[in-house]
């Protein structure tokens, strides 16, 4: 395991959330799997957070994805947060991306937007 790996987790309305730190590599993706059977109940779904993680090795990937599919925790329950989770998501899991500087999601037709997406749309405006 790198020794800085550590993941923090907790349960939410039935949830699992699983936040990682640190750099994900093969002995890393074993710990994230063996939190992960320890702590599902088989309810809910499972939630990997992926902002803290640093590096993101292809061997841990590896790892993660074929000791995923030994484990009890159905791919279709298992959600990544973040783009990193494209690069570890099993087969069958989903990866949510939420996009950068949309602040309250307007898209800058506020008539008062304090999100800054107004200014934004219109610069993407200029620019196409």
């Amino acid at each position: 395991m790198s020794s800085n790996f550590r993941v923090a987790h907790k349960k939410s309305n039935g949830n699992l959330h699983l936040i990682p730190k640190g750099d994900f590599d093969g002995n890393s993706a074993w710990e994230l799997i063996h939190l992960m059977r320890e702590k599902y109940d088989g309810k809910g779904r499972v939630f990997i957070d992926t902002k803290d993680l640093r590096e993101v090795h292809s061997f841990g990937c590896s790892t993660f994805r074929c000791r995923f599919q030994q484990g009890s925790v159905l791919a279709d329950c298992l959600f990544f947060k973040g783009e990193k989770g494209f690069e570890m998501a099993p087969d069958g899991s989903k990866v949510l991306v939420v996009p950068k500087g949309r602040g309250c999601g307007c898209n800058g037709d506020c008539a008062n937007c304090s999100c800054g997406a107004k200014k934004k749309a219109t610069e993407i405006r200029k620019k196409t």
